[in-house]
């Protein structure tokens, strides 16, 4: 009882982190326009301020994935927790842009754990077969941050400002850091000293060299990289400006319309965990499903040109952010196919081409809408994002199956 009890204390307190993550990477889309008259940015270095979360969170994963093999989640999601909260507090009373960019950095670093490490305390306090639904889960809760950083954050900052949200922000942080220390053990039935594996378990350089030669590592990363490059760009950024200047709505109908994309995704993330583990029974079919779903609603999305028809753009929009959920179980899929001892390593790999998948999408969209018509930009956007979905959907075709691993929900210190 004490440990069914730990666990769940213990996946609480991932999920509070988790949605903490989700917020600040979407938080500077809201306080745009005040960061813009502050600190007298052009678009490009408003742009970059946005980004350097997302490079930051990037480059920081596979360090991080050898920290969670090596020294534990407990320790390394603690340490990087700091640092988040330092981040928001630079953030915060940042006098330039140079220090405000710093803070964001620093912010990226510090949240670059709060998914990776999540999942390794998932994978070795519950049983194998739940894997895939409290990801669902986790990731599901974490829409609570993308939530909480638009009309909420809005509010806060109209109200007391934005450095002082962004600096109760930080004290939030670094308490939530303390209490992770002292609540979180890495496996069950370890005392006071955690950790990975022993040091001498596997090298640095054998952890990589497993990863590196696997050919599944690298058509998941490219399955996660063009899903969630597309569904990032559109989610991020460009799906208010295609709502408002495509179809004419109101942002107030926009913002709507986005919101039945988040439900989608709160929707989606945990009915694809339990399709994966309960219907289908496995992680490559449920993310070829996903996949196949988001294609054809980013395509019909970029070839939809009827003004103005909420229910229509509501469903697509919906279809996006529930099939656009199916690929967190990219992350349980790698997890059966590697050894257990490089799962962190492997996890944060994977979240690395994540990332960057959203940085370049993001970045390369902008360049396309910049080089052709406003009457067929968004159109051409879209379809590019759809096919691009498609083309992740063929290469996780020749993805091996799933073999499953053994349960390390009882694992011995």
């Amino acid at each position: 009882m004490a440990a069914f009890s730990q666990r769940w204390r213990i996946f609480s307190l991932c999920s509070l982190l988790f949605i903490l993550s989700q917020f600040y990477r979407t938080s500077s889309a809201v306080i745009a326009p005040d960061l813009e008259r502050e600190f007298s940015l052009s678009s490009t270095q408003l742009g970059m301020l946005g980004a350097a979360f997302f490079y930051a969170f990037a480059l920081s994963q596979i360090p991080i994935g050898l920290l969670l093999d090596r020294k534990g989640p407990r320790l390394t999601m603690t340490v990087l927790s700091l640092i988040a909260a330092v981040g928001s507090c630079i953030f915060a009373t940042a006098a330039d842009y140079g220090t405000a960019l710093l803070g964001r950095v620093m912010l990226g670093v510090g949240m670059a754990g709060n998914l990776m490490g999540p999942m390794a305390l998932i994978g070795r306090w519950f049983e194998r077969d739940r894997f895939a639904t409290l990801s669902g889960v986790l990731l599901a809760m974490g829409t609570l941050g993308n939530t909480l950083s638009t009309s909420p954050l809005a509010y806060a900052a109209k109200t007391v400002g934005w450095r002082l949200t962004f600096l109760v922000l930080g004290v939030l942080t670094f308490s939530l850091s303390v209490l992770f220390y002292r609540i979180v053990r890495d496996r069950p039935g370890c005392g006071s000293v955690d950790g990975g594996y022993p040091p001498d378990f596997f090298s640095v350089r054998s952890t990589l060299s497993l990863l590196v030669v696997n050919r599944n590592y690298w058509l998941i990363s490219a399955g996660t990289f063009l899903r969630y490059g597309t569904f990032a760009a559109i989610q991020s950024l460009w799906a208010g400006p295609y709502l408002i200047k495509q179809h004419g709505l109101s942002p107030v109908a926009a913002g709507n319309i986005l919101l039945l994309l988040n439900v989608g995704l709160i929707m989606g993330s945990p009915l694809g965990g339990w399709l994966s583990e309960a219907v289908v029974k496995s992680s490559k079919k449920t993310v070829l499903l996903g996949l196949a779903g988001l294609s054809f609603f980013q395509f019909t999305l970029g070839l939809y040109d009827s003004p103005g028809k909420f229910s229509v753009l509501g469903v697509l929009f919906w279809g996006t952010g529930f099939f656009g959920a199916f690929g967190i179980i990219m992350y349980a899929h790698i997890k059966e196919l590697m050894p257990d001892r490089i799962t962190g390593t492997a996890l944060t790999g994977i979240n690395l081409f994540t990332m960057l998948g959203a940085a370049v999408f993001i970045h390369g969209l902008g360049s396309l809408l910049d080089r052709v018509s406003s009457e067929w930009g968004y159109s051409g956007a879209f379809v590019v994002c759809g096919l691009s979905a498609f083309v992740g959907m063929v290469l996780y075709l020749f993805t091996s199956e799933g073999i499953g691993g053994k349960d390390n929900s009882r694992q011995n210190c």
